[in-house]
């Protein structure tokens, strides 16, 4: 079997379609060698990579890749290809405010770093500005931003605790200096009736030059179950004889507290009170808005009812003197 198989191959190297086979080889062999040794063109991305000086940052970062048509015979542009895969230029801007950046010292640049029989002709930019300025930091308050919706019966017992209020941006000064806040992303939370603490992540900075100290902050919502409540309030008159009387002399304040201040609220957190300043008295009957001027900050939804009164004059008979 050993035998028949090697015989076959002497067959077949002895046999016309062997030399055939072997001279199109040898064919496409000078045809390649031929056409490698032509000059072409092809394009080529490369990289552009900045050297900053000690605490200076670009305002905006430039562009950091350029697409450029370099020439040369064939062989040498695949093995430029293939030695240099990761191409890439360098700018150093120490000392320089701002740089301008042209197509010519691109392309010297490019040229610089190819072997010597490979020329760069062209690049796809013919100029832009790099932007350098002093890098600074500041210290802002972060601006919370939610949307919250909670189960019956329950809402915010205290106002939210940021557990970090601010932030420390750092990047160009002409953006830091100008900052106020910093806002956050929109925490948005449903059917909430348990006091927790939440992670809230911070807006990404658009320009890629501004870096914050950290990129979420935590919250602490604290929660708690309301119930209904009554109290009846007296009514203060302002700007008012002693001869003017109001009907009904109180109001009753209807609201909503939370279970841990139910015992603590009373009608002396409220005030109550109509102004006669500028209303004119000559008449005997009225009505005049009631104002409610003072009510504790952590009750929801109140009404009180009345919402108006009305006044009238009571005639005081005058005092006889005394017979001697």
């Amino acid at each position: 079997m050993k035998n028949q198989t090697k015989a076959d191959i002497q067959s077949f190297f002895n046999s016309d379609r062997a030399i055939l086979m072997f001279c199109i080889g040898i064919a496409l062999i000078f045809w390649l060698l031929v056409k490698l040794s032509q000059n072409y063109k092809t394009t080529r991305d490369y990289v552009i990579t900045y050297s900053l000086p000690e605490g200076k940052t670009f305002v905006e970062y430039p562009i950091n890749t350029v697409k450029a048509t370099i020439r040369g015979k064939g062989w040498d542009l695949i093995s430029n290809h293939f030695r240099n895969k990761n191409a890439a230029i360098n700018y150093d801007l120490s000392g320089l405010p701002s740089q301008p950046i042209n197509s010519n010292s691109i392309i010297d640049k490019i040229q610089n770093i190819l072997p010597v029989n490979v020329e760069a002709i062209d690049v796809n930019i013919d100029y832009y500005s790099v932007l350098v300025e002093n890098k600074s930091e500041k210290k802002v308050p972060i601006v919370l931003n939610t949307e919250l919706e909670y189960a019956p019966r329950f809402h915010l017992g205290d106002s939210i605790q940021l557990l970090t209020d601010s932030v420390t941006v750092s990047g160009p000064i002409s953006i830091i200096q100008n900052l106020e806040n910093w806002q956050s992303e929109i925490l948005v939370l449903k059917n909430i009736q348990v006091s927790d603490t939440h992670k809230v992540a911070l807006v990404t900075p658009s320009n890629t030059q501004l870096s914050l100290s950290q990129n979420e902050i935590e919250i602490d919502l604290k929660i708690e179950e309301f119930t209904e409540k009554d109290v009846f309030v007296p009514i203060i008159v302002k700007n008012a004889p002693d001869s003017l009387k109001i009907f009904p002399e109180n109001i009753k304040m209807s609201f909503t507290v939370g279970l841990s201040n139910y015992n603590l609220i009373s009608s002396s957190d409220f005030i109550a009170e109509v102004d006669l300043k500028d209303i004119p008295l000559n008449t005997e009957k009225n009505t005049i808005p009631v104002l409610v001027t003072k009510h504790p900050s952590y009750i929801k939804n109140l009404i009180f009812n009345p919402k108006s009164v009305e006044f009238f004059f009571v005639e005081t008979t005058p005092t006889e003197p005394e017979s001697e």
